[in-house]
């Protein structure tokens, strides 16, 4: 075969995969290109996870008010864990339902490649295609949790007379896209290398094990001494959730400063996750 047929095959070619040259390659605008897959996954994970379940998508509401239940009786009533005058039921269901959106969001974005190697295997499409897909079927989850934890603020709300409504609540939405954002950059970093050295895996499931003692989950960031403040608000989360009950709760004050700390860490996250993730997915692929 000649230097001519070789170039008129090259340039019948639809696609060439090959590693990213560029160190800020990284591949956002093929995601828009192949938006029907990205939905073909969220609508194949939503229905797979509940498909044999007697009581179908109900889990969603069970599964953050069963976790409340256990922290209210463990922490609220035996351990006696300070709730800042809020409802407890609300306390830990704020928590809850930030955290749980955060773990899940990490750990479907770490095991992208081992959990999906199958299929990266047969069939060529952008690998960060998965992650994102598992970010949206958590957020539409995440929406319908909110449903439950806005009906029962609702009760408090009307009956009680417990809290005001304010125009911080426009925050939520910024909230859960932070935490998103963080979980996509943390998770994107982790599993370029739980693919290539498996044993980093059993490291960083210890480590989300024990992040929710350092988050502000199942209580309130005043309980911390001052003399950890400023470590304990370092970790993006903690101003997630205090931001989360200030705006619901009024308990505290929105602690702006390390609302932007947050921010700034988690978009930094999510830079690198992008770059090292496009860089080494075909090298991945290879040693999976």
């Amino acid at each position: 075969m000649d230097t001519e047929e070789k170039e008129d095959i090259k340039l019948n070619w639809q696609w060439e995969i090959s590693p990213a040259k560029s160190w800020f390659k990284m591949g956002l605008i093929d995601l828009y290109a192949y938006r029907g897959l990205i939905l073909r996954f969220v609508r194949r994970d939503l229905i797979a996870s509940y498909q044999q379940t007697i009581i179908g998508p109900i889990w969603i509401f069970l599964q953050p008010l069963f976790t409340t239940l256990i922290y209210l009786i463990v922490f609220g009533n035996f351990a006696k864990v300070s709730t800042d005058d809020t409802p407890k039921i609300l306390f830990y269901m704020s928590g809850t339902i930030i955290w749980t959106f955060f773990f899940d969001n990490i750990s479907g974005t770490m095991y992208t490649f081992i959990t999906n190697a199958h299929i990266f295997n047969k069939v060529y499409f952008p690998r960060l295609v998965v992650p994102v897909s598992n970010i949206i079927t958590q957020s539409v989850r995440l929406s319908i949790q909110l449903v439950l934890f806005i009906i029962i603020f609702l009760y408090y709300y009307i009956f009680f007379d417990k809290f005001q409504l304010s125009i911080s609540l426009f925050l939520i939405p910024f909230l859960i896209l932070l935490t998103a954002t963080f979980a996509l950059g943390s998770g994107l970093l982790i599993a370029v290398f739980t693919a290539r050295y498996r044993d980093i895996d059993t490291f960083f499931q210890y480590i989300l094990r024990l992040g929710m003692f350092i988050t502000p989950v199942v209580f309130p960031s005043t309980i911390v001494p001052q003399k950890y403040q400023f470590l304990f608000w370092l970790n993006p989360l903690t101003p997630i959730i205090e931001t989360f009950r200030s705006v619901f709760f009024h308990q505290n004050a929105i602690q702006y400063n390390y609302l932007l700390i947050a921010t700034a860490e988690a978009i930094f996250l999510l830079i690198l996750g992008l770059i090292l993730f496009k860089r080494r997915e075909v090298e991945v692929m290879d040693i999976i």
